[in-house]
């Protein structure tokens, strides 16, 4: 049998296996008379010779050694609380329990070491942030040898040493940890070393003035998970994540085997949960970013609308980027004199600084084109406030046009791709560049084309993820690939057009992901 002593203040409770109730009313087997404990709080009983708590659902939590626990058995020396206040703690009846006949057996410094280690273990198992597992881990490696400083040390991922956590926590100075030549050695060895004044006089703790000191690495075993046949290995690879280094003075008697086999089980613990913490931060940094992430592409999806079609012009725009949000832009826009504005743009660069400057852009354009600015001096107004806000000097490439209900276009290329004239025979014209890229010189002019676009017609742009588009041998799709891959469209409606360029340039790749972000758009005169 077992039994609770504690506070608030109670007879010694004896418990069988029959079920106890503990909680605050009247009608529990053990009252307990303060505010924090539930009416119906938890259940005790005896099972298999071993303690075991159950919470009732109680408000205030059940702990175990001051861990919150659902069901838990509950060893010999453990404390039990219910709620904030009433704490007590399990004592043995005689030799009932195996754990008990036991710890009889052993003597009471093995089963304080017994105790400390499940304690530990525990409380490891419970946590996931590096700061508390540190804590606890040094705590209980401070307690185990009576060392008046210690410290544990991690590596950086450059390989480093720092001070992780340090004992007494007020410590400013530190260097005395990551200097240490005994965890030097430790590391180094990956083996347990201990100093003392009378042998290892030259050790830095002895220098310093302790009598004795103690180091062990923390070791963790690796194994390289390959995809099979010559990536994949059964050996493991051991590697140092840093060591645990205690130190006291006066202690006039060496460290015991008993406290070094101890202190090397809590070591081994405790390298496994310092590498389980990183992995479990990593992994929170990494789903963090990636929610970002999907949250930016989902806002520039809302960016890239359709264009608006009018009745005179059929609109169609597609974009894929290379990464989770890409540079490219496709933009229409209906002004107020009747003309449809269309443009493709390319921000030098991929990923979220690219897509940074691409928002920029499109709400410039919407801007300008909303106050029915002319296209040659909406390409000097774009360039002027890209480079007021861009600091990485990441330029636009901007093929944009203006279709009139007439057929007339006007098209304006700032070091774009050249603009495409699909006819409806199936002609081909391309229309070259004719100015620089926006956003980083002042004091550029652009010229513009006028075209007329007939019943049929369809005016292209694209980016030069789709001139760039290589087959395995190296070969490149370039504009004649564009050239080629209209002309068996001419005639066909905007999607067609531009889901058939998208394709052609896959088939170029041999069905490959494209290294650049791939952005085409196509508007039809109906005439």
């Amino acid at each position: 049998m077992v039994g609770l002593r504690g506070a608030p203040a109670l007879e010694r409770l004896r418990i069988a296996s029959e079920r106890v109730l503990v909680g605050r009313d009247p009608g529990c087997a053990l009252v307990i008379a303060d505010p924090t404990v539930s009416r119906r709080h938890a259940y005790l009983w005896v099972e298999d010779g071993q303690l075991v708590v159950e919470d009732a659902g109680s408000s205030g939590g059940t702990y175990v050694n001051g861990v919150r626990v659902e069901r838990q058995v509950v060893l010999p020396g453990d404390s039990l609380r219910f709620g904030v206040r009433a704490a007590y703690s399990v004592e043995i009846d005689g030799a009932s329990s195996a754990l008990g006949r036991a710890a009889l057996a052993a003597g009471a410094d093995t089963f304080r070491h017994l105790n400390m280690l499940l304690d530990v273990a525990r409380t490891l198992n419970s946590t996931t942030v590096l700061s508390e597992v540190l804590e606890v881990v040094l705590q209980a490696a401070v307690r185990l040898v009576a060392a008046d400083q210690g410290c544990v040390v991690l590596r950086d991922e450059q390989g480093q040493r720092r001070i992780a956590a340090v004992h007494p926590a007020h410590q400013s100075e530190t260097s005395w940890g990551e200097e240490s030549t005994l965890l030097d050695r430790a590391m180094a060895e990956r083996r347990t070393i201990t100093a003392e004044a009378g042998t290892n006089p030259d050790m830095s703790a002895i220098v310093r003035g302790f009598t004795s000191a103690v180091a062990t690495p923390l070791l963790v075993a690796r194994r390289h998970l390959g995809t099979g046949g010559r990536d994949s290995s059964f050996a493991a690879r051991v590697e140092v994540l840093g060591g645990i280094l205690l130190e006291r003075r006066g202690v006039a008697t060496s460290f015991r085997s008993e406290e070094l086999a101890v202190f090397e089980s809590l070591a081994a613990d405790a390298a496994v949960a310092i590498d389980s913490a990183r992995l479990y931060r990593e992994s929170r940094a990494k789903a963090r970013i990636e929610h970002e992430m999907e949250l930016a592409r989902t806002i520039q999806r809302a960016l890239l609308q359709q264009p608006p079609g009018t009745a005179f012009c059929d609109v169609c725009a597609l974009s894929a980027a290379a990464r989770t949000v890409g540079g490219d832009l496709y933009h229409g826009f209906l002004r107020h004199d009747g003309t449809l504005a269309v443009a493709v743009g390319d921000v030098a660069g991929k990923g979220v600084a690219a897509a940074l400057i691409m928002a920029m852009a499109q709400g410039l354009l919407a801007m300008l084109h909303d106050l029915g600015v002319p296209l040659n001096e909406l390409a000097h107004a774009l360039n002027r406030n890209l480079a007021r806000f861009n600091p990485g000097n990441r330029f636009l490439t901007l093929a944009m046009a203006l279709i009139a209900a007439d057929g007339r276009a006007e098209v304006l290329n700032a070091g774009h791709c050249p603009a495409a004239v699909l006819r409806r025979g199936g002609h081909v014209e391309l229309v070259p560049p004719g100015g620089a890229i926006l956003g980083i010189l002042d004091g550029l002019e652009w010229e513009t084309s006028v075209l007329r676009l007939g019943k049929g017609d369809a005016l292209v742009l694209y980016s030069d993820g789709i001139v760039e588009s290589f087959a395995p041998d190296g070969s490149m799709f370039g504009e004649e690939g564009v050239r080629k891959a209209l002309q068996a469209r001419a005639g066909l409606a905007p999607p067609a057009i531009a889901e058939g360029l998208m394709i052609a340039a896959s088939n170029h790749r041999h069905g490959g992901d494209p290294d650049d972000d791939v952005t085409i758009l196509v508007a039809s005169y109906r005439g």
